[in-house]
Order: structure tokens, then C-alpha cells, then sequence
């Protein structure tokens, strides 16, 4: 209890906080003004005189400003939220009427966004209902729209106001049916997706990003709330936190983005990693924030922020106190300094000849050892720094006064957009990859790391992995496309010096190999080579067009072809922005979309070297990545990216289809077309691997029509159809010989298609919107399986064969089902429910070993084999199995371990199966009953051994949900222990004990799992609570039976505010309800998870407790050749103790010692601890903490 009171003590030391006021800066009064925000929020959450206090010297202070706007961010309701019900709203709109007088008297644009309050009551559809009103009866606006997550508004040519809605994301979508119904992100990825590109497309500009939870904050919460995080708006929430890590990584990567935000109520501005954030609540009762760093400002005064954007792209941020009538300055800070202009940037003056030579890497990045090489393979590292000839590139000697305008902002490459005086852009790419950027991108996208990264290993290893791509293979796409009909920008190879063309970015671009081609946009559709077509629109976009519009439609003949062309050239990497479509007018009317196929740096790879092809075993998403050669392996993984709009947008073609693609490829594309394309190369790539290229295309080429079929065949197991947004008339027709039709119609047909079920196993059939009609007729044999979602509407389902059909629709919607017999699954699952183009059914194999050491069983391998498949209803899978041995080489013991699980047996409850055996060398350890139980060191370890054969049956109910989860659990059991004469067991039990019989358990359990950690690696706010009960008894003739409890609860708290420092403690026990039980279901003590310093299971008894606490700090954080590491240590004590019937011992046992700790990339943590006790020394490794 010491250190409970010890841990106790310093968390109220620790809690205690002051502000720090700083001095206002000199004002920017002689710069011009390009736009001003007020900014606060709540002003709907208090009493209106103190929402009239605030907008009142808001509006005063406005009166002189040209250009301003007022943000409220975030609820402008009260705690009773707004309902979508007409006669519940009147009372909510005359509250809101005297504010909406208030900010109609500010001078200039008023902008609202949502808060929690906002989603307190029947949203979407309330939030539509409030934005009506609101826009109808005052000047305001209220962004995102339709409860939807973003929107941008271009302010002006110098500001943009990205306006999120983090409650959105925050939400559990399964309490909104309707949730995104208006709305064009489905999913939170696309969400962050959209996000990325408005600040990539923004660049240039100040970017005002408005959100209702900072991303950063110092506001003070209670002790609990630190460590808990119990609801999504909790800032240590783990769904909070994956909002606030992802906006915040993002935002990173680009310059000039400021956050503001209303949640706190308090005014704060705080800077991380260049980020700044203004916070500005402080309306009504305040809440005090921690003492920030000297940089940074925090008040509780009530208040509000004003931020100005200058013409010269500065910022400055001014804090205001109010009182009564007045306002007052307090703090003042600049945040953004003026942008550079060209002119200020001084140019090499150079001079080049027309071409020049030069190389992607240097000599020394491309010199490997012979075992690295035997290793990781040759790839195509020596071209990588191998000089070329490539022309010179004066931007400035472009036609049309060709500008760079915008950075790019993809995941690997470096790139520059330029436009010229006719508004056509292009693209300048680097050809050396950016290793920092994608693993930032990609790999680490909830926290900045990328001057973590630099001059790293991980950097090193991932530069040398592109070299597994052609450099320039790529550059022969022209010709070939041209060749096949297939749209296309034209990439040229230039050598970019420094120079005056590059403007600003002249200090982060040039004397480097680049890429210029045009670029794939509607700014551009008048150019031939893209077949100057009516518009260009992104993937997004088209998917969109297709669900609206009736007289929408791929091209599928030519999307068909255009695959066909990357499986020829090896081109794995299809995700959905490496695509544009091209629209065309038909003759009647509709619009045809044509595929414009982006990026072909992935053609002609090569994969060489064991360490790639061993890595595949347990990483499934490299088994797309397929060495070039004559035919592909496997078309299910080499096609994974390109899957999701294959099947998206390939809806109707059949074999016959593909075939006369596969035709035209092979009429097409000759051995001439083929030199030809490659002779276009720098002369000195043309070396063996491009004979080697050319020869595998040919042999491609040749045998196109069975890679074609083999991918027809996969594509074709599984299909997906869609309705549209409008009403649509669904007939499903059984037809003889394994046929199914199914024809979608209203007032004319606008898709038929049958299905064989020798080809087609599994159909889903989206409704999407409207009000939706599906039919079932006819009775042909051995039906396909479908399964239909209805969608948002009140659907009709009229099943008359209802064989191996099934319907999925809202639990809370009124639909029509007219045949009492048809299956049905009615739940509000978003996931469930809502179309995802990238949900696909399909499964994967992973093998991977396992390794560990522990003082007792020694060291220990094993392997395990997950089988996983993903269908419609996952959670997070439709089924896992799991198949795993183990040895032991201290006892020569091995378990094998089976489980299996299957989702949703019920809504959100897995149903599992448990099956273990352990050999009857399998130990566990007995030293005695009791506290007081006896240690002898000198002994051999295996003296306290207790080897005994174990099986386990254990089926299970599990549910899982934001951090909770619950089970209920039943097990037979069989435990049969060793009776050995020279060992503690033999010789504390008589050979007739029954505790040497192989005895046979039944098992009910229950448990309780509540976690919340803010970083794996390194905790430090953190909760978790756990509890066990069950009852046990033996059911083959001996008289053993009892329950047990086992709660566990553990704290991680910081003793700094920068969480440096923090201190944790896990506190636990067991108790054996009952008298008769075995010493193996004894409540026992000992190891690294309590008494570290003790053997395992060193202690047994009826009940057990004890506490464990450390003191963690991180010394430092730096970088290596390795990866970025964290060093640290920590100071660790334990105490506890076990009691038997009748115990009259008072001894607590205790031990303590420490550990060092290295962190690497915040992902994982080694940690090594040595730990004193009374039985003596013991040295410990762990993977991450304990507790």
C-alpha cells in the first residue's frame, strides 16, 4: 500500500498548473491585411448573456476590418441537441434567434461548424434540418454541409478555410443509419484521403484549418480522464487520438497550415513539429490548461482569438480578454513569416550544354557487399548509379511561360506542378524516390518522424528497395500505348539544374534527373494524346458520376485493355489515383468514360533475393510485388490494387470480351513496336536487362490469353452489382441449367446481366438509395448465392424461391418483406449495410515464427499458420484460423495450440473454439502452499518443475467495441501431472494423491476488458482494467470444484507535462472460491508479470495480491545508421504475497530493481531489467511493459 500512497501523492504534486502570460510582439499594423477571423466557440452551451458578452466585442472589434469572417466553432446548440422532429424544434429555434441577431450585427462572412451538440440528436438528418434554419434565418453558413466531414472554401487568392467536422469521425456509425447518406466520403480513410489533397491542392496559400477538437492541447482534465479516455471526445481517446495523430502527420508535410479550434474552454496557442494551434472556447465557465512551454500561451480568462493573414503570406494570432464591456489585448504572436518571393532566391549561374551527364544515385549508394546482394538481390542498382546523357531543361525556354506553382504531395515521389499562360500544368518529378516521405505516408502516419529518418538505415534499405524497379523501362510506355490505343501522358527524361524557373522551390529541386510530363487533369483535355475529350474526372469522382446518373458508364472494352496492358508490362501498382477517365458524349446522350492510366514506375520489376521471397510468408500485401518474366505466378495477388476497380467498374464484359482485347494486344503490339518503344531509352540503359525485358514481353505477349483467362476466371468467382441513387426495380430470375439474370430497371433497363453458377459462387447486390424493389422468381437448380443490402430507403423484398438468397437491411427502417420464409439479417451495421468499392471477398495465408526466452522455460520456437477469409460481415474478419507449435528446449516440451473464430454469430459477438494440447513435458513450477513456501538456490532448476500433460476444449463468446471487451467463455479440460519421485512434486504429494490422476475439467468464465494506451511503445497515460470470473469442477469422480476472481487494474500517469517521465503501477489479485482444488488452479505469484524477481509460479495459494510499480524516463531521443530510437530507463518495486486457510504469516514479499529500454519508430520497445529479491538476482527481457 506504500507505493500506492507513494503514486497517489505525486500525481496531486504533479497536478497543479499555472499560466504563463507572455508579452505581446510588435503589431503587424503596416502590412496588408488579406483576410481577418474572429474566432470562438460554445456559444450555444452557456447562458446567453455570456455568449452576448463575447459576440458583442467581437462584432465591435470588427467594425473597421475589409475583409473578415467570424467562425463559431462548434456548438451553437445546448445539451438538448436538435431533433429532426418539426414540432420538437421550436423551442431550440427561438433559443437560437438572439444569437443569430448577434452575428448578423459582425461585419463580414459568419461561418458556423458542428460541435458535439450538434450530434447529440437524430444526425445527419438534424444537422440538415439546423443548417436550413440556420442559412434561412441569418447570414451565417453552416459548413461541412449535410453532416457531412469537409469542406473547403477558397477566402481568397493568399487564405482557404478547410472546415472539418471531428465529430463525425468520432461517432459510432452504427447509432446513424443514415450517416454519409449525402455525403461523398463513405469511410474515414477516404475522408483523411480528401483532406491530404485539399491541402496538396491548396499549397501556396494559407490553409485555415477549422475543427472542432485541437489536434494539440494543454487543457487540464481529471486524473482519470487522463488515463482513461472513456469517450471518443476524450482527448486521450484512442479514437481521438487517431483523428488528431493522422490530421496532424498530414498537415506536417505541407507549409502554412494552421489549426483552430473551439472545443476547450480556455484560450491556447501551441506549436508542434511547425503546426501551430489556436484554441478558443473561453466563453462562460472556463477550464484552466497546464503551464505551457515559453512559446506558447494559455488563459482562462474569457475571451476569444483573432487571426489575420497577410498579403505577404504572414500570419499573426492576437488574443482578446473580455470583461463586462470591454477587451483587451493579452497576447500576440507571429506565426507564419512572409513567404519567400523568386526574386528574393539567388540563381547559380551556370552554363550547360544541351545535354549533360548524370546519374539517379551515387556510386556509392548502389555499392553492396556480396552477402548483401546474395541477401536482397541485384535489382537494378547498378543503372540507379549509372551517368546517362539526358537533355537540359530551362523551364524558363518552355513555350508558354511555364511556372512551378505546387509542390506535389505524393507518398514517394518529389515533384513540382507547373503551369503556363494557357492554363495547361504539367508535372516535373524527381527520379529518386523520397524514402523519408513514405515511410511517413505510409508506414507512420500518426506521428511526424521524417527528420527522425533521414541518414537512417530504414531510409538507406528503402532507397536500395526502389532499385527494384527499372529506372527508365518506364519511358518506353509512350510508344506502347500508342500502339495499343491506350491514353497517355508522355514522360520525357530532362537533367534540371538550378535555376531561376524553379522560383521558390529552386532550393529543394534541380541538379537532379526529372521527369516532365503532362499533366492528367481537366486543365488539360484539349490534348490529343488524352483524346480531347469533354472533361477529366479522378476515380472519386467517376464513382460518383455512375452512382447519380443513369446515362453514365465505363468503357469497359477499353478499361479492359488498359488492364490487360499493365498485367503485360508487370505493372502491379493500380490503386485508384494512379487512374483518370476521359468523358465522351455518345450519339444518344450518355456520357462514356475512358481510362487514362498514370505512373508507370512499377513496369518490368524485379524482385531477386531470398530475404523478398521469405518476407511474403508472413506480409501478404508484397506477394503482388512479381519479378518480371514470362508469365505471372499468381494473377489473385499481382492484381490486389487494381482488384477494387476492376470490379467496380468491369461489370458486364465475358470472356469473349476479354478475348478480342487480348487479340487486339497480340495484332497490335509487334516485335517491331516493341524495339522501337525501347530505343527511346538513354542509350546507356539500354544494356542485358532491357533484352531481358523486351524478350519476357514477347513471351508475354504470346501468352496473354491465359493470363487473361486465369485473372477472368478469379475476377468472374465473385461478383458485386449496383442499383443507383434513385428508385430502382431489382428482378432476380432462376434459370435452368445454374443461370442467374438479374436485370435492374425503372422506366427503361439500365443493367441485365447473367451469372453461371459454374463460373460464380457468390453475388451482392447494393440497392444504395431510393426506395428499392427486389424480386426473386424462377426455379432453377443449384442457384448462385446472393446476398442483397437494401440501403438507406424503405425497400420492397419479394422472395418467391427464397433458396440461398439472403437480405441485409436497417434494423431500424420500415421495410416490406413479403414472404414471412425469406432470410434476413436486419441490424443497423454501417459496415454491413453500405457499398465500399474496396470491400472484397477473398482470404489469405500468413506463417510466422515465434521466438522468446524466459528464465524458466528457457528459450523457446515456434511457427504459426493464421488462415484468413473477408466476406461481407467481418469483424474484423468472416473467419480466422489459427494453427501454432511451440518448443521448449529447457524441458523438452511442445504445445499446440488451434483456435478458430467466425464474426457475427450474433451482431458484434464472435463465436471462437480454443483447443490446446501440452506434451507431458510441459511444465509449470511448485515450490509448496503458502507464503511462506521454501527456495533453496542451490537446487536445479528442474527440481521445482512439474511436468504434466494439458488438452483444452474452450468454446467462446467474445464482443469487442471502442477499447471494451467482453466474453463468455466454457472449457473441458484435462490436466494429468507427472508424479516424479526426484523432483519437489513427488515428494509434497504421496503417490496415491489424486492430484496424480489424470483428471477432467468443465469450465464456465466470464471477462471484462477495458484498455486505452497512448503509444504502445512508451506509454504515458494509459488505463487498463480487467476481470475474470468462472467456476471449474472436475466431472470424472474426484471432488474438486470452485470459482475464482482474478481483477487487475493498471495506471499510467506522467509526472511531466511532456510525458517524459511518467510513473505506472499494475495492481492485482486472485481468489479461489472454495476448498477443493489442485495446487495447479491455485492462486499463485512469481515472474515477469508480478514478483519479477522471483521464479514462476513461485508462490501458491487461495488467494494472491499484489502491486507492481516503475518509474519510467526517457532519456533521450536521437537518431542512428539504424532507425530513430528512444532511450530509457525505469526503477521498479514489487511487493505481494499469497494466503492459504488458516495463514498466519504477515510476510510481504517485495523486490526491485530496473530496466533499460530502447524504443524504435514509437513502434517497439526492448526492454532488459534486472531485479533483486530475497531468493536473489533475476535478469529479464520483454517486448514493451508489462504493465
Amino acid at each position: 500500500m506504500r507505493s500506492l500512497l507513494l503514486f497517489s501523492s505525486i500525481i496531486c504534486c504533479f497536478s497543479y498548473s499555472f499560466s504563463q502570460w507572455t508579452e505581446p510582439e510588435n503589431s503587424n499594423s503596416k502590412k496588408e491585411v488579406s483576410h481577418s477571423f474572429y474566432i470562438s466557440s460554445n456559444v450555444g452551451n452557456v447562458p446567453f448573456n455570456e455568449a452576448q458578452k463575447i459576440l458583442e466585442q467581437i462584432n465591435n472589434a470588427s467594425v473597421n476590418d475589409n475583409e473578415a469572417t467570424l467562425l463559431l466553432i462548434g456548438n451553437v446548440l445546448d445539451r438538448e441537441g436538435f431533433s429532426s422532429h418539426d414540432d420538437e424544434q421550436n423551442e431550440v429555434k427561438n433559443n437560437l434567434q438572439p444569437l443569430m441577431n448577434l452575428w448578423d450585427n459582425f461585419n463580414g462572412n459568419v461561418i458556423l461548424t458542428p460541435g458535439e451538440n450538434e450530434w447529440l440528436k437524430d444526425a445527419p438528418q438534424s444537422i440538415d434540418d439546423l443548417e436550413s434554419f440556420l442559412q434561412d434565418n441569418s447570414k451565417a453558413k453552416f459548413w461541412p454541409n449535410d453532416g457531412c466531414p469537409l469542406e473547403k472554401e477558397t477566402i481568397n487568392n493568399e487564405v482557404v478555410l478547410e472546415m472539418v467536422d471531428s465529430q463525425w469521425f468520432l461517432e459510432d456509425w452504427d447509432d446513424h443509419p443514415y450517416i454519409n447518406e449525402k455525403c461523398e466520403h463513405k469511410t474515414r480513410d477516404q475522408f483523411l484521403a480528401e483532406f491530404k489533397d485539399d491541402l496538396k491542392d491548396s499549397q501556396g496559400k494559407t490553409v485555415i484549418v477549422a475543427v472542432y477538437q485541437p489536434v494539440m492541447s494543454n487543457t487540464k482534465v481529471s486524473v482519470v480522464d487522463k488515463m482513461g479516455g472513456f469517450t471518443p471526445e476524450s482527448y486521450q481517446n484512442s479514437q481521438n487520438r487517431q483523428l488528431r495523430g493522422r490530421m496532424e502527420t498530414i498537415a506536417s508535410q505541407f507549409e502554412d497550415v494552421i489549426f483552430v479550434s473551439g472545443k476547450d474552454r480556455n484560450l491556447q496557442y501551441l506549436e508542434d513539429d511547425g503546426i501551430p494551434q489556436i484554441i478558443s472556447g473561453a466563453i462562460g465557465e472556463t477550464d484552466r490548461a497546464r503551464a505551457p512551454k515559453e512559446e506558447h500561451f494559455e488563459s482562462e480568462k474569457q475571451g476569444y482569438a483573432k487571426l489575420t493573414v497577410f498579403k505577404d503570406g504572414s500570419s499573426q494570432v492576437e488574443f482578446f480578454k473580455v470583461t463586462d464591456n470591454t477587451s483587451q489585448s493579452i497576447f500576440t504572436k507571429t506565426i507564419k513569416r512572409e513567404r519567400l518571393s523568386a526574386d528574393e532566391i539567388s540563381y547559380p549561374k551556370k552554363a550547360y550544354d544541351a545535354t549533360t551527364k548524370a546519374s539517379i544515385y551515387t556510386k556509392e549508394e548502389t555499392d553492396k557487399t556480396e552477402f548483401y546482394k546474395f541477401l536482397w538481390g541485384d535489382h537494378f542498382r547498378n543503372l540507379y548509379s549509372k551517368e546517362i546523357s539526358a537533355p537540359v531543361l530551362d523551364i524558363e525556354e518552355l513555350p508558354g511561360n511555364v511556372k512551378p506553382i505546387s509542390e506535389g504531395g505524393g507518398t514517394q515521389s518529389r515533384s513540382l506542378r507547373l503551369i503556363d499562360d494557357n492554363e495547361h500544368e504539367y508535372t516535373l518529378r524527381a527520379l529518386r524516390k523520397s524514402a523519408v516521405r513514405f515511410l511517413q505516408t505510409t508506414a507512420i502516419d500518426n506521428h511526424y518522424v521524417e527528420d527522425y529518418l533521414k541518414n537512417t538505415i530504414a531510409e538507406r534499405y528503402l532507397l536500395d528497395f526502389y532499385t527494384t524497379a527499372h529506372p527508365y523501362a518506364q519511358f518506353s510506355m509512350n510508344e506502347l500505348s500508342a500502339s495499343l490505343g491506350v491514353l497517355h501522358a508522355n514522360p520525357k527524361i530532362y537533367y534540371v539544374p538550378k535555376q531561376k524557373g524553379l522560383g521558390i522551390y529552386n532550393e529543394d529541386y534541380g541538379d537532379a534527373l526529372f521527369m516532365l510530363e503532362e499533366h492528367v487533369g481537366d486543365e488539360n483535355k484539349t490534348f490529343e494524346t488524352f483524346g480531347k475529350p469533354n472533361d477529366i474526372l479522378s476515380t472519386t469522382d467517376l464513382r460518383m458520376e455512375l452512382r447519380e446518373s443513369k446515362n453514365a458508364f465505363v468503357d469497359e472494352p477499353s478499361f479492359i485493355r488498359a488492364r490487360l496492358f499493365d498485367m503485360l508490362v508487370g505493372n502491379w501498382d493500380r490503386h485508384q489515383d494512379q487512374w483518370r477517365w476521359a468523358e465522351f458524349k455518345t450519339a444518344d446522350g450518355k456520357k462514356r468514360y475512358e481510362a487514362i492510366p498514370r505512373d508507370w514506375d512499377q513496369a518490368f520489376p524485379k524482385y531477386d533475393g531470398p530475404i523478398i521471397s521469405l518476407l511474403k510468408f508472413s506480409f501478404p500485401l508484397l506477394r503482388k510485388m512479381e519479378s518480371y518474366d514470362a508469365d505471372i505466378k499468381n494473377v489473385k495477388w499481382f492484381n490486389f490494387s487494381g482488384y477494387p476497380l476492376d470490379k467496380t467498374f468491369i461489370k458486364k464484359a465475358n470472356w469473349e470480351d476479354w478475348k478480342s482485347q487480348v487479340d487486339f494486344i497480340q495484332e497490335n503490339l509487334s516485335d517491331a513496336d516493341i524495339e522501337s518503344a525501347f530505343e527511346t531509352l538513354p542509350v546507356e540503359a539500354q544494356d542485358e536487362s532491357i533484352e531481358t525485358i523486351k524478350k519476357n514481353l514477347r513471351l508475354r505477349r504470346d501468352g496473354l490469353e491465359s493470363i487473361a483467362k486465369s485473372y477472368y476466371d478469379y475476377l468472374s468467382n465473385f461478383e458485386v452489382v449496383l442499383g443507383t441513387e434513385d428508385d430502382d426495380e431489382f428482378l432476380i430470375t432462376r434459370k435452368p441449367g445454374g443461370i442467374t439474370e438479374i436485370t435492374i430497371a425503372k422506366d427503361s433497363v439500365v443493367f441485365q446481366n447473367s451469372y453461371n453458377n459454374k463460373q460464380t459462387d457468390e453475388i451482392w447486390i447494393y440497392g444504395l438509395d431510393g426506395n428499392d424493389t427486389f424480386t426473386v422468381e424462377g426455379n432453377g437448380e443449384k442457384p448462385i448465392d446472393i446476398k442483397i443490402m437494401g440501403g438507406k430507403k424503405n425497400d420492397t423484398y419479394d422472395f418467391k424461391n427464397t433458396k440461398k438468397v439472403k437480405l441485409y437491411d436497417y434494423k431500424s427502417k420500415n421495410n416490406t418483406i413479403v414472404n414471412s420464409k425469406s432470410r434476413k439479417w436486419l441490424t443497423d451495421s454501417y459496415d454491413v449495410n453500405n457499398y465500399d468499392y474496396q470491400k472484397r471477398k477473398y482470404h489469405e495465408n500468413i506463417v510466422f515464427p515465434s521466438i522468446g526466452y524466459d528464465a524458466d522455460t528457457g528459450f523457446r520456437f515456434g511457427l504459426k499458420n493464421r488462415f484468413t477469409t473477408y466476406g461481407l460481415v467481418n469483424n474484423p474478419f468472416e473467419a480466422q484460423h489459427t494453427i501454432g507449435a511451440e518448443y521448449f528446449f529447457a524441458t523438452d516440451g511442445f504445445a499446440i495450440d488451434y483456435n478458430v473464430e467466425f464474426a457475427h454469430v450474433f451482431y458484434n459477438w464472435n463465436l471462437g473454439f480454443d483447443l490446446r494440447y501440452a506434451s507431458p513435458n510441459f511444465t509449470m513450477n511448485y515450490f509448496g502452499e503458502g507464503n511462506n513456501s521454501a527456495f533453496d538456490g542451490d537446487l536445479d532448476r528442474d527440481f521445482n518443475r512439474v511436468r504434466m500433460r494439458q488438452w483444452k476444449f474452450s468454446p467462446y463468446l467474445v464482443h469487442k467495441h471502442r477499447g471494451n471487451s467482453f466474453y463468455v467463455r466454457t472449457a473441458l479440460e484435462s490436466f494429468d501431472v507427472s508424479n516424479d519421485d526426484d523432483r519437489f512434486v513427488g515428494q509434497a504429494f504421496t503417490s496415491d494423491n489424486d492430484v496424480y490422476e489424470d483428471q477432467l475439467y468443465v469450465t464456465a468464465e466470464l471477462g471484462y476488458n477495458y484498455k486505452n494506451q497512448n503509444d504502445p511503445a512508451f506509454p504515458n497515460r494509459a488505463m487498463e482494467a480487467d476481470v475474470i470470473t468462472g467456476y471449474r469442477s472436475s466431472i470424472n469422480g474426484f471432488d474438486n470444484r470452485f470459482g475464482y476472481i482474478k481483477p487487475t487494474l493498471k495506471l499510467t500517469y506522467p509526472l511531466h507535462p511532456s510525458g517524459i517521465a511518467v510513473i505506472a503501477t499494475k495492481i492485482a489479485g486472485e481468489t479461489v472460491i472454495g476448498e477443493n482444488y489442485e495446487f495447479y488452479h491455485g492462486a499463485i505469484l512469481g515472474g515477469n508479470q508480478s514478483l519479477r524477481a522471483y521464479r514462476n509460479e513461485r508462490f501458491n495459494g487461495k488467494t494472491a495480491f499484489y502491486q507492481s510499480t516503475d518509474v519510467r524516463v526517457g532519456l533521450t531521443r536521437f537518431k542512428t545508421n539504424f532507425i530513430p530510437l528512444q532511450l530509457g530507463v525505469s526503477a521498479g518495486f514489487d511487493y505481494g504475497r499469497v494466503w492459504t486457510e488458516n495463514d498466519t504469516s504477515s510476510k510481504w514479499h517485495n523486490d526491485y530493481g530496473g530496466s533499460v529500454w530502447v524504443s524504435g519508430f514509437s513502434a517497439l520497445t526492448g526492454n532488459l531489467g534486472f531485479y533483486h529479491g530475497e531468493d536473489g538476482n533475476r535478469v529479464i527481457f520483454s517486448v514493451g511493459f508489462n504493465f
